[in-house]
């Protein structure tokens, strides 16, 4: 078990040494430790069944901890700056994966163990490490984990992007030094990338932040580092750095706050100056704060400002967050803009009409479509849509929904995420609003109706890649609606798409299938037709088993 047995014996035998002695010596210094081992396990299997060997290894595991000598081992590797070639064989074996960690942990600074987790890493098991605290400690682990993340979120759709954030900041916000690391490497890049900056980096940044905010115990800090990165600090004479942490730990946009970034952005801007990062703006705990003061009134029966001398100054600072980047030159047509989405925003502020009833709806229509062109205005219709529809219990479904028709706000829902890719988390909030209510008077199959409706306009988030928070939502929502609801969730959204289908569709699809395949196998063959193509193009036992169990297609 030794590894340098066979050069010691060479030596010692070509150095003259006796063949005896050395024979005696390796027979009675050999205790078997792990044929022993082996022995107990197979003994141990043979009286009871298979469960005794995680016992085994957690206790080897345990033993490999307490016995372990960082000095030591650092030294070795120093002297040879090699692993041990035991290290390439632990590996493979997740159990062994966990000593490694585990001792990783306890000796943060080991430098052979932080080769051992960059070897780790080197095999594609970086996603094991995001929870590991000393991962931060060994630069060359860390970066290369960071970078993995940054490229595994960039290129994600909102299918799959969340489970890829909540990956990174597991690696990231576990500590002052990597949160500062990983939000000056982003803002570098979306800096490098000028106009070109994606608004999933801008999403990856935000994230961190409220990450920081909701779960650190210093909640300050994301803040501080965030002006910090902007060339700004919080507690001094910086009056734009004081008013957007006071916006940020508030969650309110305060008249006093405002007029000190409206002066400083609006005075510095108008004489051609250079003017405060915009960036700091845009950020959504400042701009959401300052967009409910200007237009809650629409939403909210309390509405939050009776500042109306302030609203010019609030809509301007909107806009400007919202048209403007760093550092961009303001010429006459950038200018011409800016007063036009004032002008918008003033125009939908006033004329917007708050709880109506069809006829006034369809009246203001026409100027709504034309205002969803604009991403913030967009935002204001949806919310302004999610308080139509819901008021007063859902009335609005009470008075005017009939089953033959599609409510023209769910349409114009499905207009403004099809416009604005990022608003599809607003607007699937407003349609399980809907898919959930109970409205009054509604009899259970007039109930059922209503929710079918709201699943075709679902249906159509699906095929906008919105497919993963669907499939989820409508996994919990199994056991809470008819099951034929969801029997007809499942016909709706595969009627949409045809073969081949990516596995992180078709598993949840599966599983939702199976979970109401009493109902699949009575649905109507128009319903069936679609399920059976799918089932039919999955290369899985569970869909195997799907389909065997539907009954044959009707002659028809």
């Amino acid at each position: 078990m030794e590894p340098t047995t066979t050069e010691f014996v060479n030596q010692y035998l070509g150095a003259g040494g006796a063949p005896f002695n050395i024979m005696n010596l390796l027979v009675f210094s050999y205790e078997g430790l792990a044929a022993m081992s082996n022995m107990v396990h197979h003994d141990m299997a043979s009286a009871f069944d298979n469960s005794e060997k995680s016992a085994i290894l957690d206790t080897i595991s345990r033993k490999i901890v307490e016995s372990f000598d960082a000095k030591k081992a650092d030294a070795e590797y120093n002297e040879t700056q090699q692993l041990p070639k035991y290290i390439d064989e632990m590996i493979p074996h997740s159990v062994w994966r966990r000593t490694i960690y585990r001792l990783n942990e306890m000796h943060p600074k080991s430098v052979m163990l932080g080769a051992a987790l960059q070897r780790i890493a080197d095999n594609g098991y970086q996603a094991e490490m995001t929870s590991l605290n000393s991962t931060s400690l060994h630069a060359h682990v860390f970066y290369p984990l960071l970078v993995e993340c940054f490229e595994k979120i960039t290129p994600a759709d909102d299918e799959n992007i969340q489970a890829h954030l909540s990956e990174l900041t597991n690696s990231v916000c576990r500590g002052e030094k990597t949160y500062i690391v990983a939000q000056y490497v982003l803002q570098n890049v979306r800096r490098k990338l000028g106009n070109k900056a994606t608004a999933t980096i801008q999403r990856i940044e935000q994230e961190l932040e409220s990450y920081m905010l909701d779960n650190y115990d210093l909640p300050q800090l994301a803040i501080h580092i965030k002006l910090l990165l902007s060339g700004r600090a919080v507690g001094g004479d910086d009056a734009v750095a004081n008013a957007v942490a006071g916006i940020i730990q508030s969650t309110h946009a305060t008249p006093g706050d405002v007029m000190v970034l409206y002066k400083q952005y609006y005075n510095t801007f108008a004489k051609g100056q250079q003017v405060p990062p915009v960036e700091l703006l845009r950020d959504e705990r400042v701009l959401l704060p300052m967009m409910d003061q200007a237009f809650s009134h629409i939403w909210s029966s309390t509405p939050i400002n009776t500042r109306n001398d302030l609203m010019g100054k609030y809509l301007w600072l909107i806009a400007y967050a919202t048209l403007f980047e760093d550092n961009e030159q303001s010429d006459s047509t950038k200018r011409e803009a800016l007063g036009q989405l004032v002008s918008q925003m003033k125009e939908l502020r006033e004329e917007i009409p708050i709880h109506p009833n069809q006829a006034n709806f369809n009246k203001i229509i026409g100027k709504v479509i034309n205002w969803i062109d604009v991403p913030v205005l967009a935002r204001i219709v949806v919310l302004w849509i999610r308080d139509m529809l819901s008021y007063d219990g859902f009335s609005y479904y009470e008075t005017y929904f009939h089953s033959s028709e599609v409510p023209t706000p769910l349409l114009l829902l499905e207009e403004i995420a099809y416009r604005h890719p990022l608003l599809k988390p607003l607007v699937f909030s407003v349609y399980k609003d809907s898919f959930e209510s109970k409205v009054q008077g509604f009899l259970p199959d007039k109930q059922i109706r209503l929710q079918k409706v709201v699943i075709n306009r679902i249906a159509a988030l699906v095929q906008m890649d919105y497919a993963s928070p669907v499939l989820q939502y409508f996994s919990q929502q199994v056991d809470a609606v008819d099951e034929t609801v969801t029997v007809y969730f499942i016909y709706r959204t595969l009627v949409q798409f045809e073969p081949p289908y990516t596995e992180e569709f078709y598993m949840p699809m599966l599983q939702l299938t199976e979970r109401v395949m009493d109902s699949v196998k009575i649905a109507r063959e128009k319903e069936l037709t679609p399920i059976r193509e799918f089932l039919q193009n999955i290369d899985h036992a569970l869909a195997k088993k799907q389909f065997s169990l539907l009954p044959a297609p009707s002659a028809s």
